[in-house]
Formats: structure tokens, sequence, C-alpha cells
């Protein structure tokens, strides 16, 4: 099954963090670092960007999860 990239996070700890939520909801999770070709995670540390992938047909169902958790206000 192929993995899309439903989002670039900012670092791990964002990365790690929409993981969990969308591994809540039952969809298979790969972070893979998009500063391969420059270093990755042995130059860069956790504070480069991480590519946030899916299954190709989990693809709307993540987008539709990361949507809302953005735009939900903390309470």
């Amino acid at each position: 099954m192929d993995y899309r990239t439903v989002k670039l996070a900012q670092n791990n700890v964002e990365a790690e963090i929409i993981k969990g939520f969308l591994e809540a909801e039952g969809i298979n999770v790969i972070l893979k670092p998009s500063t391969q070709p420059y270093g990755g995670i042995a130059y860069f540390g956790d504070t480069g960007p991480i590519e946030v992938q899916v299954r190709e047909n989990q693809l709307l169902q993540a987008k539709s999860i990361i949507h809302d958790m953005e735009i939900k206000p903390i309470e």
C-alpha cells in the first residue's frame, strides 16, 4: 500500500502529536524526516520538518481529522 504525505509538521513534537490523533482514529502513520537529502535527523535533530504520511486509502479521512484538530479551540 502506498503512503502519501498528509501534513508537513514543523518538527518531531508536532509530528508525534498529529500521529497520536490519527492513530487514535485507526489510521496507520509513518513519520519521515523531510530533510533526508540534506542530512536528516542526524544533522537537524528533532527541529527539522517531518512528513506525516498515511496510506493512500486513508488520506481524505486523515486530512479531515487534521483540519478539525487545527481549527478546534483549546478549552
